[in-house]
């Protein structure tokens, strides 16, 4: 009798047994890619990419801009661009007003940041008109991004609270990361471009993410013999097409991909009821030719319309030249600036839902533009407003914004631009950073020149610090505070100022620019307004022995000795051994008839530093009133 087979004598598996086989197969490889994740989150694997981090900054809890956050997008190139470092508080206060500005390197205030960017003067604007609030305007721009990190930023900001979302974007819709003629480009569909922003919140699709396009890097590398410039510009080496044609299906697409994300995200703002403010964009039409020249095809020569256009404008048939001069701009086949569709499409979005405002920030700049076309009276290259220009977007966005709120500003235009408080320091860094810029791609196509920088000479302080500052590092305020100091030394107190009072602007969370004002205005025998910056310092910092010192001496030159001995003593606290805190406690308690605690406290002065100026002798005096009233 034949025997039957070992699987013949094995009995069927269960349905339960069945389940949990098939449960236990799937959830192996699940569980690795979750042990992974946890091992990667703990090693801290390309650094924290959330949008906003917290701050070391010691009198509140702050939140600021994640200076890491763009790694998120630029995984081709290795320069990652970093936003703005606008803080603001981790916790909304009861009567805050918060608005977030998004967008490219124009919303960042690319050359000049800090003081630069539009959305400071919008800053200005609103908390005048809202004195009662407490206005933050927080800057989330970023070079070299396009739509869709915008859209990928949302989330992260609606768990902020904003009042009002404020959006000038859209010049790097072909080149930006994930652009259509980008090396980042992830494809043509924005659904499943956006459904990829999602997952790269993971560690292990990062780590995914950098082996794949690092192995595409290496045999790239192996078998074309072309290798990566590592001195290349963040344009230079995020640009994949060179020459994109007015209509052709790349530019399409670059028009479909925006009008996707943008009215996406305008339309879950629209869900939690927050307003977003849509900014037309402006670029350099006059005094910029177009990059490439694409000669075939159906459409004409961008050169040749560009020259029709100068032509046009010399014989000062200005609207003929406008219309030229921006047609010229759109058949630049190298689209660093965007084309005419882009601002139709923001237009369109605005219309199209109730909690979008349409801001003509374009129509403003044209409106004050020489003649009405916008060249370099405006703008620093191809697209970066100079400071008449950033400053007259953000008074736009500023307009936009208390027209919705039924509000007006308080002061004149140009009292809003001098509070930008640009100094030739500022302007210096900007014109570094332009030229710097124009030595390489897109500016210079061929071969590179000699880099500027290699035999430059300073032409004064400011320039040789802005120079340090493009080149070599050196911090901006750190900067500042040393051509301050500079000034100081040779007596331009009011340039010492300026430096001072655009530290303010930018760090308002930061006591020393306002003890160094008033260290200037003492000097001068100018007590009124050295107290009205010690007093901001002392709303910042209300422990240091300093700030609390000088008040109490303005105090007393006052006439106010007990104000004068609550800031003293607080001085005392913080640094008890000052001869100077002392013999000015002194002198606070004898005005109030408290001669034996004025005696104490200059006992205590003199044997802390027995040789202190004028001490002794104060000393000297308040013995001498004490033998008279106990001679009487």
């Amino acid at each position: 009798m034949a025997k039957k087979p070992k699987s013949a004598n094995k009995k069927p598996l269960s349905k339960e047994k069945k389940i949990a086989f098939y449960a236990i197969t799937f959830s192996i490889p699940l569980l690795f890619f979750i042990v992974l994740e946890v091992i990667l989150r703990g090693v801290n694997y390309k650094g924290d990419t959330n949008l906003f981090v917290e701050t070391n900054i010691p009198q509140a809890e702050y939140l600021i801009p994640n200076q890491n956050f763009a790694a998120r997008y630029f995984f081709y190139t290795r320069t990652v661009p970093n936003p703005s470092i606008d803080v603001f508080l981790k916790e909304k206060p009861e009567n805050g007003y918060r608005v977030f500005a998004m967008g490219g390197s124009s919303a960042a205030g690319y050359p000049y940041g800090f003081n630069g960017t539009y959305s400071r003067v919008v800053k200005d604007v609103l908390q005048d008109a809202m004195p009662d609030r407490e206005v933050e305007v927080v800057n989330v721009g970023i070079s070299a991004i396009s739509s869709y990190t915008l859209f990928d930023q949302v989330d992260e900001i609606i768990k902020q609270e904003p009042d009002a979302i404020m959006i000038y974007a859209g010049h790097n819709e072909f080149y930006g990361a994930l652009g259509v003629g980008s090396n980042e480009n992830l494809g043509a569909f924005p659904g499943f471009v956006r459904f990829y922003l999602k997952l790269q919140r993971f560690k292990t699709f990062m780590l995914i993410r950098t082996l794949i396009v690092d192995s595409g890097k290496w045999f790239a590398e192996k078998f074309s013999g072309e290798k990566l410039d590592q001195n290349a510009t963040l344009m230079e080496r995020i640009v994949n097409s060179r020459s994109i044609e007015l209509g052709s299906p790349q530019y399409e697409l670059a028009m479909i991909q925006f009008e996707s994300n943008i009215q996406s995200i305008v339309s879950e703002f629209e869900k939690e009821g927050i307003p977003v403010y849509l900014g037309s964009l402006a670029s350099n039409l006059k005094d910029h030719k177009p990059f490439v020249n694409i000669t075939e095809g159906e459409q004409p020569a961008a050169l040749d319309v560009f020259n029709r256009a100068t032509e046009s404008y010399q014989n000062q048939n200005f609207d003929q030249a406008f219309e030229q001069f921006i047609y010229a701009k759109d058949l630049d086949g190298l689209k660093f600036r965007a084309p005419s569709e882009i601002n139709n499409i923001i237009k369109t979005t605005a219309d199209d839902f109730d909690n979008a405002v349409y801001v003509p920030s374009h129509e403003e700049l044209i409106r004050n533009s020489e003649n009405g076309i916008i060249g370099f009276d405006l703008m620093l290259e191809h697209l970066h407003p100079n400071q008449q220009g950033y400053f007259l977007i953000g008074k736009t966005f500023a307009a936009s914004l208390l027209e919705s709120m039924n509000l007006e500003a308080i002061h004149e235009p140009d009292y809003y631009k001098n509070r930008m408080f640009f100094s030739e320091f500022d302007h210096r860094v900007a014109w570094h950073r332009v030229e710097t810029l124009k030595q390489s791609f897109p500016f210079v196509l061929g071969e590179k020149p000699e880099p500027y920088f290699r035999n430059y000479k300073s032409i004064n302080k400011a320039d040789s610090l802005a120079f340090r500052t493009v080149h070599y590092n050196l911090q901006w305020d750190k900067a500042k505070v040393e051509l301050a100091d500079h000034f100081e030394q040779t007596g331009q107190q009011e340039e010492a100022i300026l430096e001072y009072m655009g530290l303010i602007r930018n760090q308002p969370w930061n006591d020393s620019p306002y003890v160094f004002i008033s260290r200037i205005f003492i000097a001068r025998g100018n007590y009124l307004a050295a107290e009205q910056f010690l007093l901001e310092a002392h709303e910042i910092n209300a422990d240091d022995a300093y700030i609390n010192k000088m008040l109490g001496s303005i105090q007393i030159q006052k006439g106010n000795a007990q104000k004068a001995i609550e800031y003293l003593e607080a001085s005392r606290r913080a640094l008890p051994n000052d001869p100077q805190m002392l013999y000015n406690l002194s002198g606070a308690y004898y005005n109030l008839n408290q001669l034996e605690k004025a005696i104490e406290i200059a006992d205590e002065g003199l044997r802390t530093n027995p040789n202190f100026r004028g001490l002794q002798s104060w000393r000297q005096q308040l013995e001498l009133v004490k033998n008279q009233r106990i001679g009487n």
